[in-house]
């Protein structure tokens, strides 16, 4: 049987919604490019969800009748009670997987229980239902049921968060990525999630980080140490990013600090494109920053810069370049 993700199956169902960003449109691009099965899938689901796509995405709906429309579209003539259909659905599931998931996508809007939380405008705080904290940046996406049920707490994300999990040893914490698995016990730490890669910061505890694809590789992080995963594999070193939860605190704090690494800590830190000149990178000695900013905006923080290092800024398209005046 085709074992699909429960996070996958999310990003299905918002990408035929119309409702996924584009990180989640680039998350599961890159799952219907790991395997031509995948795509197969995501097609067959994409051809039920369009050609019965009236009754499925009704608000309000007769519930045999929708299933009875699935079932004529996948040749099936006989009507079956919803409970009974989902399971003939999963016994097919071996044979032609897309039945497994169409019924599941279906009964995902008929059984209330997953939570959905983006950080739409601004920064969001959600408390988990174990008590965990989790701070979302804006434009990330949080997936997680209502309660906790069975030996495992599962969520999924895309973009980036950080989490501060409530101690449970005997029910493990996960979060799910397109690429990676990582579990926990108790502990805070970040996560970025991309279609390019994923990032993992350890404030306290330990966390598993284990790569999806089939080498299975598995690496424990700790404490101040900084690891990512992408199509190379992973990479840890030790942490050496003073501003790595800046997006949350509001606070960058610069000693002595290349602008080069400047400028890569403002992009991060604000969300757009911020890039030094060549010319300035080929200065005797490259101007460096020493200053602290507290929720000050852009303008405020290179005009600061540009008072500090008599370092200007010009506009390029979407591109800030930093250039020696």
């Amino acid at each position: 049987m085709i074992q699909i993700p429960e996070y996958i199956i999310a990003l299905i169902e918002k990408e035929l919604k119309g409702q996924a960003n584009a990180d989640e449109n680039a998350s599961l691009q890159q799952w219907r490019a790991e395997n031509s099965s995948h795509d197969t899938i995501y097609r067959q689901l994409e051809k039920v969800w369009n050609e019965s796509g009236a009754i499925l995405t009704e608000n309000t709906y007769d519930t045999t009748a929708a299933w009875d429309k699935i079932d004529q579209r996948l040749d099936h003539g006989t009507k079956k009670a919803p409970i009974r259909m989902i399971t003939r659905l999963a016994a097919a599931a071996s044979i032609v997987g897309i039945l497994f998931i169409a019924g599941l996508l279906f009964f995902r809007k008929s059984t209330p229980g997953l939570q959905v939380a983006k950080g739409e405008q601004n920064n969001l705080s959600i408390t988990l239902p174990d008590g965990s904290q989790v701070s979302l940046r804006k434009g990330a996406t949080l997936s997680y049921p209502q309660t906790f049920t069975g030996k495992e707490r599962e969520v999924a994300l895309t973009g980036e968060a950080f989490f501060e999990v409530q101690h449970d040893a005997g029910h493990p914490f996960r979060i799910q990525t397109v690429r990676a698995t990582l579990e926990v016990l108790g502990t805070s730490f970040t996560i970025n999630t991309t279609n390019r890669q994923d990032e993992l910061i350890v404030t306290t505890g330990k966390v598993q980080f284990t790569d999806k694809s089939g080498n299975g590789e598995k690496h424990i992080i700790t404490p101040q140490q900084y690891s990512k995963l992408d199509a190379k594999g992973f990479e840890i070193k030790t942490l050496n990013d003073p501003n790595f939860l800046s997006w949350k605190t509001g606070l960058l704090q610069f000693d002595n600090t290349p602008i080069d690494q400047v400028a890569a800590t403002l992009s991060h830190h604000f969300g757009i494109n911020i890039t030094a000149d060549s010319s300035l990178l080929k200065q005797p000695v490259m101007p460096t920053i020493t200053a602290r900013f507290n929720q000050q905006s852009i303008d405020a923080v290179l005009d600061e810069i540009r008072l500090l290092a008599n370092v200007s800024h010009r506009k390029e398209n979407d591109t800030v370049i930093l250039f020696k005046q």
